[in-house]
């Protein structure tokens, strides 16, 4: 079964990898460590041999004609991952060579045609199953893409507080007033499509309107606990500034 189910921030991954040293222009690199660390990281962080295959693995020259995975041809992209069969796809090459299947299926020959029915249609429903998380990431990041180009500032700000709070728990106040209301009271350039202008960058790192935004929406006791959610307002407001600056 798999451990992971979504990869659905993976723009914000290709924008980490933009900005890593090592592999920043080589969109042929950054896909493969791709591969490694997040589509296959279960795969890799389980088995040393995993790391040998996506060494060798070959990648389609396509790629090398951008320096961003970001900026690469989806379409290309997406057939690639399909391949002509399911043998070929991309997920079909990792989950039937020789290296995963001598780390996964020890009690096995390592040879899919040699393996008992019950095991090869388990095989085979794990590669169509990644190659359909491998896809949907990349449409997710089209559609994230999309919303980038056309955010305005009240979403955005909305956005960041849901975020906050799904990701740490604190609790949310009840509102006094509708939410619109409150951050239209507080930010002057809510009807701005959010290009990260240096403007617009001042105003919504305001230390006072941001403290004064988590003070109206979530339950807070000390001095403490509101600057932890502005730091993570801030931390927030970098992501989609990368986003919005790569749109």
């Amino acid at each position: 079964m798999e451990k992971r189910r979504s990869f659905l921030n993976l723009i914000d991954v290709c924008i980490e990898l933009d900005e890593n040293a090592d592999v920043t222009g080589n969109c042929q690199a950054i896909f493969r460590k791709i591969l490694t660390d997040y589509f296959f990281g279960d795969e890799t962080s389980d088995s040393r041999k995993m790391d040998l295959l996506f060494k060798d693995l070959e990648l389609p020259d396509f790629l090398s004609e951008s320096t961003s995975l970001i900026h690469a041809d989806m379409g290309k992209l997406v057939a690639f991952i399909e391949g002509e069969s399911i043998k070929t796809s991309l997920a079909g090459k990792v989950y039937l060579s020789t290296e995963y299947l001598k780390s996964f299926y020890q009690n096995h020959v390592p040879n899919f045609n040699k393996m008992p029915p019950d095991i090869q249609e388990e095989i085979l429903q794990k590669i169509k199953a990644k190659n359909a998380q491998i896809l949907d990431s990349f449409e997710k990041m089209k559609t994230d893409r999309e919303a980038d180009r056309s955010r305005k500032v009240l979403t955005l700000v909305a956005l960041i507080l849901k975020n906050i709070q799904l990701k740490s728990g604190i609790p949310m106040s009840r509102l006094a007033q509708p939410a619109e209301t409150i951050i239209r009271s507080i930010f002057s350039s809510c009807d701005e499509v959010f290009r990260a202008q240096q403007k617009q960058l001042a105003e919504l790192n305001d230390d006072k309107k941001i403290k004064d935004l988590v003070k109206a929406f979530f339950v807070v006791k000390t001095y403490q606990e509101i600057s932890e959610i502005a730091s993570a307002f801030k931390n927030e407001l970098l992501r989609y500034k990368k986003r919005a600056l790569r749109a």
